[in-house]
This record gives structure tokens, sequence and C-alpha cells, in this order.
């Protein structure tokens, strides 16, 4: 919530480092900050990585009259007690990659029952991993017990394939995966689920190599996306990317990141070799007085150990402005809001 909202920062003394960025991960270690650095503008997430539902006290039914035992009732479970699924697309051929871009689509409990248009979060896959990865960090345990406590916004998750596309630092108007994700991917999904269609219920985030294409996407297209996500992001140096699509480029640009009105986070552990790039990103919209979230935890690496620590504080982040019930979300019956 970049609007409506007053700052608030934390004063952080930021070194930045004198890297130089190389083009594949994993990046050279880098010195460890010793504290965690915060520069906010949302409210402290909740340091857990799992969610513990609140069981629902019993009610005792009367009998009607003292000599007529009242027959028993019988009492149904609401379907959020079922949990979400993941539901794998493994047949996509991609038009503009030329190869099978699989995706996952984590559905939330209770949706076909709900027929509600649900917000929609696009997260990608480290560079190394597969569609998977997000399923391994736990993913769905913690929307699943997240959703069903009420603290977590219901919503669909789709964890797509980075393919060989993804991997490499190429543009529009060249085959690029920018375009495998807005041309391709974001319309198959309306299509094919009842997801919100605007931006404010929108998010794209991702881990390492997913975080840099989540934020070159989101401050390309802030049409579409509100909300971006990058969690040991790595952002690629002048020389790898060009300045148009170089998120450490955009970012500077005052104007347009004021007019874009993102909902920006970061976040590595002190360890994480992606944390430099993570620093000169947070300092460069710091002196702009860019809204944005950094948190350096103590303890982490680059590795799904850390990632796995903290996916509740994303889901957290991500829903932090939608429904936390599924009453409150429009119905799938009627065109998208």
């Amino acid at each position: 919530m970049l609007r409506g909202r007053s700052l608030r920062w934390v004063s952080v003394g930021l070194l930045l480092l004198s890297v130089a960025l190389v083009g594949c991960e994993p990046l050279a270690p880098y010195e460890p900050s010793p504290v965690a650095i915060v520069i906010t503008n949302t409210p402290t997430l909740t340091p857990t990585a799992t969610f513990t539902p609140t069981p629902r006290p019993a009610t005792a039914t009367p009998s009607p009259t003292p000599t007529v035992e009242a027959a028993p009732t019988e009492t149904v479970e609401p379907c959020l007690q079922e949990g979400g699924q993941f539901i794998d697309i493994t047949d996509n051929l991609s038009e503009t990659a030329n190869e099978n871009l699989r995706y996952r689509v984590y559905v939330p409990p209770c949706y076909f029952q709900s027929q509600k248009r649900y917000p929609l979060v696009i997260l990608l896959h480290g560079l190394s991993y597969r569609e998977q990865q997000w399923d391994e960090l736990g993913l769905d345990e913690t929307l699943d017990a997240g959703i069903l406590s009420g603290q977590v916004a219901p919503m669909i998750v789709v964890n797509p394939y980075m393919g060989t596309i993804g991997q490499n630092n190429i543009f529009p108007p060249q085959p690029s995966y920018e375009t495998v994700i807005v041309d391709e991917l974001l319309p198959e999904i309306e299509r094919n689920f009842c997801v919100w269609e605007d931006r404010d219920h929108r998010a794209i985030g991702g881990i390492s190599r997913g975080g840099f294409w989540a934020f070159e996407i989101a401050m390309r297209h802030p049409e579409l996306f509100r909300t971006a996500g990058g969690h040991s992001a790595y952002f690629p140096n002048i020389n790898e990317v060009p300045a148009e699509f170089n998120p450490l480029e955009i970012g500077q640009d005052t104007s347009a990141m004021i007019e874009a009105d993102l909902r920006l986070y970061m976040d590595n552990g002190a360890s994480d070799s992606s944390g430099p790039s993570q620093q000169i990103m947070s300092s460069l919209l710091s002196e702009r007085g860019i809204p944005h979230t950094y948190q350096v935890h103590a303890a982490g690496e680059h590795n799904n150990d850390y990632w796995a620590a903290h996916v509740a504080e994303y889901m957290l982040f991500y829903g932090d402005d939608w429904p936390k019930s599924i009453d409150a979300l429009p119905s799938c019956a009627e065109p998208s809001p």
C-alpha cells in the first residue's frame, strides 16, 4: 500500500558494497550484515512459517421438551478444513519459447464450491530448480493453515516452470520470459481459473533468478501487477541487462516509480550471496523516497532451508490488502470488478 498510508521508516545505515555482480548463480559470498534491515511501508509480518488453527468450541443443542429426546443434529464441517490442492498443467507448449513451459496451480480450500473470484499470485522458482520448488518449501501447507486460521487471504497461486528461456537475458521484442508471463501465462490463467482480474488483486514474486523476473515484469507492467516480491533476488548489473529492462535502472526513475505505485518486498539471510544486489536496490529506492520492505534476517543462506522458514511471511505480504473471508470475494458468475 504505497498511497494513503503514512510511511514508517527505520533509520538504517546501509553500506553499499562495491561488488562486481556476476551473471550466474550463485554469487560470491559477502560479509553478512549483523542486524536486520527493514525499510517498510507495511505492517510487521508474523515471523512464523506455519499457522496454528484455533478449534471451534462445541455447542450443545437442547432438547425441544423435557420428555422427548432431540434427534442428533449432523454437523457439516466447513469446506475450509478440506485444504487446497495443486493442479498440474503438464502439457503447455509456449509459442514464444518453443518449449513445454508446464505450470502448477494451487487453488485454495473451497475453490470449486465457492464460485468466487480469487486474487492471483504468480511465484517463480530459482535458477537451478523447477516448478515444484514452492511445493517443496511447504507452500500449500502454509496457505491451507493460514487461510483456515483467517490470517492469510484466500488466493490462487501459480508456479510456472522457467525453462531455458527464463535463464537467458533476452527481452522484447525478442522472445523473452517476460512475454511468456505477460502474453501467454496470465491470459491462460484468466481463461481457465476464476481470478480477480485487476492489478490490485494480482501479485508476482520469485526466488533468486525468479525474483529478478518478478521485479522486471512488475516494474515494466504496473498496469498488470501492483505487488512484487524478491526472495534472495539477484539483480544483474548494467552490463548484463539493458537499462530499459534492468530493475536497478528502472528503480532510479523516481517519477515512473511513484506513478507505478508498487508494493515491493525483498528479503535475504545475512549470509545470502544475493544480498549485495538487494541492498543496492533498497538503497536506490530509499534515496528516491520509494516505499518498500527489505528484511535481512540474522540467519540464512541462499538455499531452500532459508526460504522455507519464511514462506508464511511471504504469503502474509502478498495478501495483506486482500479479503480474508471467502464471503467478501466477488462472484465468479459476474464479470471481474
